[in-house]
């Protein structure tokens, strides 16, 4: 389900879906940690903004721990504002 934003005389911006913020997290993980794996243990849509928290295994050698990262993506276009490996918040 997106959301809309009416913006002057029949212009309206969409904003991510919680399916869709899923999905542009899922391709950078993809890409910048060759992460497919995840799960969201915390996710609000504040204004602009999508702040998520997700946690997956990343291996090192034979060893998999268990990690943490948060996402800043602009709610209307998914670009990523922040990531931080390692890190979680309470929003």
């Amino acid at each position: 389900m997106q959301h809309t934003i009416f913006v002057g005389a029949n212009m309206k911006i969409e904003k991510l879906s919680f399916a869709e913020m899923k999905k542009r997290i899922r391709e950078h993980l993809q890409m910048a940690l060759n992460i497919e794996d995840f799960s969201i243990n915390n996710a609000k849509q504040e204004g602009d903004l999508w702040k998520v928290n997700v946690e997956f295994k990343e291996k090192t050698g034979p060893i998999e721990m268990p990690t943490t990262a948060l996402f800043i993506l602009d709610a209307m276009t998914g670009e990523v504002k922040e990531f931080k490996k390692g890190y979680i918040s309470t929003f």
